[in-house]
């Protein structure tokens, strides 16, 4: 429980942390007020599912039913060690660790902050997402609405101390200002933007730099081929570089992709997939992606497991089986809003799922990529749903 590490001024940090509370929900407030293509609706659903994530929040620091995320433990130590060495991280994973930091400090080390905040960035993110669909396509809001409040995954991983609200709002910058490159004439100003997200998701996540690169490339390409060329000599200059060559070009190797998955399914038997599957040549990538893919998205199976807490991931999974069986529907009937809301987040679902060795991990990081192609429930008709056709 995350009250363990709340032992210090208990009673100033739950005075510090409502006060924290009502400051955040009078900034989406003003945020919401501020967006002009939200219906009254979409206002107050947003300020009550703020309100639903908190109290999630307080469940989670003052009792255990909640499945525990080792993570938590690793981020909040990083940032203790911080704190009494002055040492920061810039890129990686502990980058979280150093935001911890920077929000203990303002806060006076207060532990509610960290998730409410978390909280706070995730529904501005969902705004963003909204944002993006016209109002003529919101035809099935309500549909999405009740995904985001069944979606199991945003209550376990969301308020949480865990970087997905953070890495979720980049990736979402980074996709809505690449297809306001593609669609506006200012181009200077979204591309500033879409640099400065693009560099955030890759400092926190490092092996998404390869997917982000060739979406701003393929985003480009469609806006210019000048821009094309642009992004292509940065590439190169990029593999030129010592740390890109030994973080990124020296691990693109069957071999590396042996060792890292075989240590990692060590390191978590107990939430590692059964069969731990292993390409060894690209014919052998080829045909094994499809199904690697499958159980990225799909994950857990019902023998996968091994104690009732990973229940709730099991209802992830089954709600995932429904959501891309109306996917599929959407597609084959021409519903989608936007082709970029499908290829942007295929494109990290392939790769993620070739390296991932956990069901538990599946769950968490195809979160994030699931939450953007969601946005395809809004465009389905109305009479549609209503005739229980799906």
């Amino acid at each position: 429980m995350l009250i363990d590490y709340i032992n210090h001024l208990a009673l100033f940090q739950y005075i510090g942390g409502l006060l924290i509370w009502f400051f955040l929900l009078f900034l989406l407030e003003q945020y919401l007020a501020s967006s002009k293509n939200l219906s009254y609706f979409e206002k107050k659903y947003f300020l009550g599912y703020f309100v639903i994530l908190s109290l999630f929040a307080i469940v989670r620091i003052y009792t255990n039913y909640l499945p525990y995320t080792l993570d938590t433990k690793t981020y909040l130590s990083v940032a203790e060690s911080i704190s009494q060495k002055n040492e920061f991280y810039f890129f990686g994973a502990f980058l979280y660790s150093s935001f911890i930091y920077i929000i203990q400090a303002i806060t006076f080390n207060n532990h509610y902050a960290i998730l409410f905040i978390n909280n706070f960035i995730f529904i501005i993110a969902l705004i963003d997402l909204l944002g993006m669909i016209p109002n003529n396509q919101k035809k099935s809001l309500w549909l999405w609405s009740l995904f985001l409040f069944l979606y199991p995954s945003i209550y376990w991983f969301i308020p949480n101390v865990l970087r997905e609200a953070v890495f979720f709002l980049c990736l979402v910058k980074v996709l809505k200002h690449s297809i306001l490159i593609k669609n506006s004439r200012l181009i200077s100003y979204n591309s500033i933007l879409l640099v400065i997200f693009s560099i955030l998701c890759v400092a926190l996540r490092p092996q998404v730099l390869p997917m982000i690169y060739l979406w701003v490339t393929f985003m480009l390409f469609k806006k210019s081929i000048f821009n094309l060329i642009f992004v292509l000599l940065f590439g190169l200059v990029l593999l030129s570089n010592d740390f890109m060559t030994s973080e990124y070009l020296n691990k693109v190797s069957f071999e590396y992709l042996e060792a890292k998955k075989t240590e990692g399914a060590t390191n978590v038997p107990t939430i590692a997939f059964q069969e731990n599957i292993i390409p060894t040549s690209f014919s052998e990538l080829v045909s094994l992606s499809p199904y690697l893919v499958f159980r990225f998205l799909f994950a857990p199976f019902p023998w996968e497991l091994s104690n009732l807490k990973y229940l709730f991931a099991f209802l992830d999974s089954t709600i995932m089986l429904l959501l891309f069986i109306t996917f599929a529907w959407i597609v084959v009937k021409g519903y989608v809003h936007s082709w970029d809301f499908i290829i942007f987040p295929f494109m990290f679902i392939v790769v993620l799922g070739i390296f991932e060795i956990a069901f538990t991990g599946a769950v968490r990081h195809r979160m994030p990529y699931v939450l953007i192609m969601s946005t395809l429930l809004l465009n389905l008709p109305t009479s549609f749903v209503r005739k229980g056709n799906y």
